[in-house]
């Protein structure tokens, strides 16, 4: 899940360039065959190498760290070692998310005349959650971005955030995330026939950004004066089990309030399409994936007007509300249900599906590739 991204993002590119991607990833001991595994296959036209690698017996703190870093960087060595052999040769190195990677990518510019971007997705920039520190850590960063050809990100808001903390590049471009082929294959005038009107909030389930327990008092307040709602909760993560049980304590549970649990493919794009308003009550965000997706089924999104959102969000396919405003929350969805707000599903999906296809970010980011080259 954490690299859907960047597997969207390959395979839309790789219909017009030939594109290989590495991955690696450490396993415990005597699950890897050997200090390193090396498995090779062709998945959904990108050529993909997964190199698994050992973690250190070795419980000493500060020499321990050494090993790890070492295999770690060793093991991306093997997988572009074996992506050269398959493509011929490589002509530009395509980094997501700093800042270990960014070392390998300078190697290659410095060494081996080859050019590189950077793909980042992380929301550690952004000033409301101070995760980017380190004296180290930062001027590797900035010496990383400096060397860049092009530094592409989700939004105008993660960029100037970036640039806040000294990450300069002359090239910085906004590039969507890509929406899954499976959200375009769904009719969005071929629906069911919900009873109630029904909001849905899909998340990793992680709290303190995604504010999901800030929702239930909403949803708990609204539910002493109307039984017209619910609202599915869809995800699962850290902290699901606290979520369900105050759910439970709160008497919404299957009353106003339905877990579905995890949901991939047609599964979630059944169950989003047929949503009548996507709510999304994040303390910080960049910006996620879900607003795009909503938008391609031409559901209206409710959401906290923070990181990159506003720049997607208008008032044609939306509303923007206070971080935290529970009280502009509730409003909000009363408004809603009383049809005070009115959206065209049809106008809010066809300028996604323009958006946020395979096709038009495929396109776009080959554009990219070959200006660098």
């Amino acid at each position: 899940m954490p690299g859907l991204f960047i597997q969207r993002h390959a395979e839309a590119v790789s219909n017009f360039c030939k594109v290989g991607v590495v991955y690696v990833h450490p396993l415990v001991q005597d699950k890897v065959q050997g200090d390193y595994q090396t498995e090779f296959d062709i998945e959904n036209g990108v050529n993909t190498v997964r190199v698994y690698y050992d973690q250190p017996s070795l419980k000493i703190p500060f020499i321990e760290q050494i090993i790890k870093l070492f295999r770690f960087y060793r093991a991306n060595f093997i997988g572009i070692k074996k992506l050269n052999q398959e493509l011929g040769s490589i002509d530009l190195l395509h980094i997501h998310i700093l800042t270990r990677l960014g070392l390998i990518a300078l190697y290659y510019k410095w060494f081996k005349n080859k050019p590189y971007l950077i793909s980042e997705h992380w929301s550690r920039y952004l000033e409301i959650t101070g995760e980017f520190k380190g004296i180290f850590r930062k001027w590797i960063t900035k010496l990383v971005v400096k060397n860049a050809a092009i530094v592409t990100t989700v939004t105008q808001n993660l960029a100037n955030a970036m640039k806040n903390h000294g990450l300069k590049n002359k090239n910085y471009h906004v590039l969507a995330n890509v929406v899954d082929h499976d959200f375009f294959q769904t009719s969005i005038n071929d629906l069911e026939d919900n009873q109630k009107t029904t909001f849905i909030n899909v998340t990793c389930f992680e709290d303190k950004s995604k504010n999901i327990s800030g929702l239930l008092k909403v949803i708990k307040t609204m539910s002493g004066k109307r039984n017209d709602f619910i609202i599915k909760l869809v995800g699962d993560g850290m902290d699901f089990n606290d979520i369900y049980i105050s759910a439970e304590e709160k008497g919404l549970l299957n009353k106003h309030v339905v877990f579905t649990g995890l949901l991939e493919g047609k599964a979630l794009v059944n169950e989003m399409a047929n949503a009548d308003l996507m709510v999304v009550f994040s303390n910080y965000e960049n910006l996620p994936v879900v607003i795009n997706e909503s938008f391609v089924l031409g559901v209206p999104v409710v959401s906290t007007n923070v990181g990159g959102i506003p720049e997607l969000i208008n008032q044609k396919n939306g509303i923007l509300i206070d971080r935290g405003d529970e009280e502009e929350l509730e409003k909000t969805l009363n408004n809603y249900l009383d049809n005070k707000l009115e959206f065209d599903r049809d106008i809010i999906a066809n300028f996604a599906r323009n958006q946020f296809s395979s096709e038009t970010i495929g396109l776009e980011l080959f554009d990219l590739y070959q200006s660098v080259i």
